[in-house]
């Protein structure tokens, strides 16, 4: 095993290879009209049914005349279209603010449970997330140790390969699963690497049935990942976290597996609490 790192082929393995701040410090600067637009936006890109002027004012809790106003500008710019009934839905152009949006608040809620982890077993964190046509590793939080497995932020993650890309997939829908599948390709990264389709099947429905999925050298020789799906919201999974480690370090797998476990649980839980705003933040 090289003295750095398992080999340049690991950050493949995963190998793994609004915005709500905690206790904004410059909330004194706040815009509270453009606050209240990314509110709305946010709001209507997180259902899929379309929503009238009134359930809007209901949950975002402005004026109707402030938020009609809002509702506007934000269809003037592309952002929300009007449907039939005075509804509104997220227009197709605004499609990337909401994967942008997810995107960042989940590495927002992640991070303290990915540095928990890290500092628990030295050992390197990822998290992976759904993109529209690939999974890809976002942030990742290197292992101390000379000798270690590691990834990198922007990879590409192999959907079949990998403990993010096994514990994604296996929740997809199976058009959506077949897709990623089939874009990125069954590649054979090692002679571990699973290319059966009905292996890669049966290993994805263990996935779903376990809550978890390892990547036992089949990215990279020498390195093994742990991963657990984050269920962005309540029965989707859009992320996953992941610690890889060296095999030779492996130990207690069971120990390593319940931890990732836990910290994936505790990111979903946190990701379906209703966020809050700066503003209201920095009056606690």
């Amino acid at each position: 095993m090289p003295e750095t790192d398992v080999s340049p082929e690991a950050q493949r393995s995963e190998l793994e290879s609004g915005a709500r701040q905690p206790k904004n410090p410059t909330a004194e600067y706040y815009i509270r009209a453009v606050g209240n637009a990314i509110d709305i936006l946010e709001l209507v890109s997180s259902t899929s049914e379309p929503l009238s002027l009134a359930e809007i004012t209901d949950r975002v809790g402005q004026s109707k005349s402030s938020v009609f106003r809002i509702l506007c500008t934000l269809e003037g710019k592309g952002l929300l279209e009007r449907r039939p009934g005075d509804l509104f839905a997220l227009a197709p152009s605004g499609s990337s603010f909401k994967s942008n949006q997810a995107l960042a608040r989940i590495k927002r809620v992640a991070q303290p449970h990915m540095r928990d982890l890290n500092r628990e077993f030295r050992e390197t964190i990822s998290l992976a997330f759904l993109l529209e046509n690939h999974i890809e590793a976002v942030t990742v939080i290197d292992s101390p140790q000379r000798i270690r497995v590691f990834n990198v932020e922007g990879g590409i993650i192999p959907p079949h390969a990998s403990s993010v890309g096994k514990c994604i997939v296996a929740h997809q829908p199976e058009t959506t699963r077949e897709f990623l599948l089939a874009a990125y390709g069954l590649h054979r990264f090692t002679p571990l690497t699973i290319v059966d389709a009905a292996a890669l099947d049966e290993e994805l429905r263990h996935v779903r049935e376990h809550g978890f999925a390892v990547d036992r050298e089949e990215s990279a020789l020498g390195g093994i990942c742990f991963g657990a799906p984050i269920f962005t919201s309540p029965g989707e999974v859009g992320a996953a976290i992941s610690l890889s480690l060296p095999k030779d370090r492996a130990g207690d797998e069971q120990r390593v597996i319940a931890s990732v476990r836990r910290a994936a649980q505790a990111i979903s839980n946190d990701l379906q609490r209703p966020p809050v705003s700066p503003v209201a933040d920095s009056a606690k």
